[in-house]
């Protein structure tokens, strides 16, 4: 098969989509039309299309049709198989190829049904086209004519009939458009003028009875987008309506809206090409495809969208309420349906936006309520924090920050193991300590806690925990049972997650989902600590990277409905000085993007004479939680705690107001 060949194969296929145009409904199942054949008077439908020849028969006259047959009968100065391939081409926007006609290797076969005997006796027949007209070279060419102007036939048409007309009424248009765009009809059809440039550029006639042929009569040539003025000059603006047919562009306007028909899915080329030749008044549009509800108006739709997107325009859709046909077809059956659907495509964008105010989410908040109303707060293990943070922890961000040696991770862990003590799951990422070196901190604070000497000196440290004295006496070997025993138990809640420099807040996000995936229970999560997380972009700042990290926590907290708890250090200036917000490094999102910021410090830090390392030594040493900021509470508070570093245990003390 050569390249014409397959052209005319694949224009042979859109016969079931030309005759749709003419609203004749054909390729589904063993349906039935009339006849076409204008000698054949068809009262009873017997023409049937058969998708594996392409082609129309009718059983009552043996009339057989394709594509190009069709076109012939429609458009008068199709009068050779070469126009009647270009029409086909126009029509449904294929590139015709200009030395068609000339090879003779490109002459397809004789069709069948152009024969006079196909033809029932009594029918005139259908002029036949032999091979040798269709290959003879073409006609020298003439000089190009005017473009058309029907202003005559429309003027005399409106002088005799006057706009308007019963059957346009049976139609659902109102008088108004009749009018505005010169509408008639006569005694046998209902005239619909296109205008194009100024001038009165084609038409479309259709019978009003079933008995008149053809159904619809076109001006000779291509038809041209009617309401394509819209797209001349600067545009109106406002919501631009893109139909298929005459009448559905009159019914959306018979709803206050502006649209085009194309006037077949062929044109859809020449309604791009006008968009861009025309860009100001095209950008002023905002453009909705309402193709027919059928397969070929949602390719007419796609190629619509496609295309505008190609110019940079973007295009939305009409979505059909189930069982409407089409904009006219809906308009006589339920106007209001109609209106419907044109409203809620022109004014999507702005009922999306509606949506999201205030007062639309208040059913969000009220379900939010509900849901953590019967979620309780998880309680830290210190009373005076838990007091001052309305009962514990809840979903969102909590950032601590200290200088260095202060005890930032052993404050962290005691919570972390006293909120798996008490049952909730805890996910742990200790970015700089080992889990194991972790969990002697904890075996030794609980032996500290349960050390029934009156001086606790049978408690182990961390490191004696790690590197155990195989001579202890009965009494210590049972002390260390007890804590190992008892950190068992919170272990069994507590799951770390150890790493250096190769975890970051990606892998803290798909931890957390696989966590709840494994276990259906969302965890506690804990991060030990900020500036150690693996940078999300090598290239960029510490602070850049610090910010993201930040953010992001934040959003696994909200995402997943959880509490987020971090680790943050100050910056070397701060060390003698009180806590407060510029303390913080790379302090720009950790102060704004935290619920609840904290700050460790020395008691005195800030005051005269304050010497840090003096403090340091003191065991235990008086520390103080100053909070910095609560998003939903007491906005300053601070707790005295006194920290025992020797065996990695806070004591809480009192709860101090400014």
């Amino acid at each position: 098969m050569n390249q014409n060949d397959r052209l005319l194969d694949e224009l042979r296929g859109y016969l079931p989509e030309y005759m749709a145009q003419k609203r004749m409904v054909v390729g589904r199942g063993k349906k039935l039309i009339r006849c076409i054949n204008p000698q054949h008077s068809d009262s009873t439908p017997s023409m049937s299309y058969y998708p594996k020849t392409k082609k129309l028969h009718c059983f009552g006259c043996g009339a057989t049709y394709d594509l190009f047959d069709v076109i012939r009968m429609d458009y008068p100065d199709c009068d050779s198989f070469p126009r009647q391939v270009k029409k086909a081409c126009e029509l449904f926007g294929v590139p015709f190829p200009e030395d068609f006609g000339r090879d003779p290797a490109a002459s397809p076969a004789p069709r069948a049904g152009t024969r006079a005997d196909a033809a029932p006796a009594g029918a005139a027949p259908l002029r036949a086209l032999t091979p040798a007209a269709r290959i003879s070279p073409p006609a020298p060419e003439e000089p190009a004519e005017p473009p058309a102007d029907y202003g005559a036939l429309v003027e005399e048409g409106l002088r005799r009939y006057g706009a308007g007309g019963a059957y346009f009424a049976a139609r659902g248009i109102p008088q108004r458009l009749c009018e505005k765009y010169s509408l008639w009809q006569d005694g046998e059809r209902a005239w619909m003028p296109v205008r194009a440039g100024g001038r009165w550029a084609c038409y479309c006639a259709r019978a009003l009875r079933e008995e008149t042929k053809p159904r619809y009569k076109n001006s000779p040539g291509a038809m041209e987008l009617f309401g394509g003025d819209h797209l001349a000059g600067e545009g109106e603006g406002r919501a631009l309506f893109i139909t298929e047919a005459i009448f559905d562009a009159l019914s959306v306007e018979a709803c206050g809206y502006q649209a085009l028909a194309l006037c077949g899915a062929g044109n859809t080329r020449k309604f791009l090409s006008l968009c861009a030749a025309n860009p100001a008044a095209a950008n002023s549009y905002t453009f909705f495809a309402a193709g027919d509800n059928d397969e070929a108006g949602r390719r007419m739709n796609a190629a619509v969208r496609e295309g505008l997107a190609e110019l940079g325009i973007s295009c939305g859709a009409v979505e059909w309420p189930e069982g409407a046909k089409d904009a006219n077809e809906l308009l006589l059956r339920d106007p209001d349906a109609l209106h419907a659907a044109l409203d809620a495509a022109a004014n999507a964008d702005r009922y999306e936006y509606e949506r999201k105010n205030a007062a639309s989410a208040v059913g969000e908040l009220l379900d939010l309520s509900v849901k953590r109303a019967s979620r309780s707060a998880v309680p830290t293990g210190f009373p005076a924090l838990d007091d001052l943070l309305d009962g514990g922890l809840y979903a969102g961000l909590y950032i601590i920050g200290a200088i260095s040696s202060l005890g930032k991770t052993s404050y962290l862990l005691q919570i972390a193991d006293s909120i798996a003590a008490a049952g909730s799951d805890v996910l742990y990422f200790s970015l700089e300590m080992s889990k194991l070196e972790l969990m002697a901190k904890s075996i030794s604070r609980i032996s500290y806690r349960l050390d029934p000497s009156a001086e606790r000196s049978d408690a182990f440290t961390a490191r004696q925990v790690l590197r155990l004295d195989l001579g202890m006496d009965e009494r210590r070997a049972a002390l260390l049972s007890a804590a190992v025993e008892a950190y068992k138990k919170t272990g069994e809640r507590l799951y770390y997650k150890e790493g250096l420099m190769d975890i970051g807040v990606q892998e803290v996000r798909a931890a957390v989902r696989e966590h709840i995936r494994l276990r259906g229970r969302r965890p506690v999560v804990f991060v030990d600590y900020l500036q150690i997380l693996k940078p999300s972009d090598p290239r960029a700042t510490d602070k850049q990277n610090t910010d993201r990290a930040v953010v992001e926590l934040k959003r696994i907290s909200r995402d997943f409905d959880i509490p987020v708890f971090a680790v943050s250090s100050f910056n070397r200036e701060n060390y003698r000085n009180a806590v407060s917000m510029e303390a913080f490094k790379e302090s720009g999102a950790v102060e704004y993007s935290s619920d609840v910021l904290f700050g460790l410090q020395l008691a005195g830090a800030g005051e005269q004479g304050f010497d840090v390392n003096a403090a340091k030594a003191r065991s235990p040493r008086a520390v103080e939680l100053v909070m910095l900021k609560n998003r939903n509470g007491v906005p300053y508070a601070k707790i005295e705690y006194a920290y025992n570093a020797k065996f990695s245990y806070f004591g809480e003390g009192r709860r101090i107001l400014r």
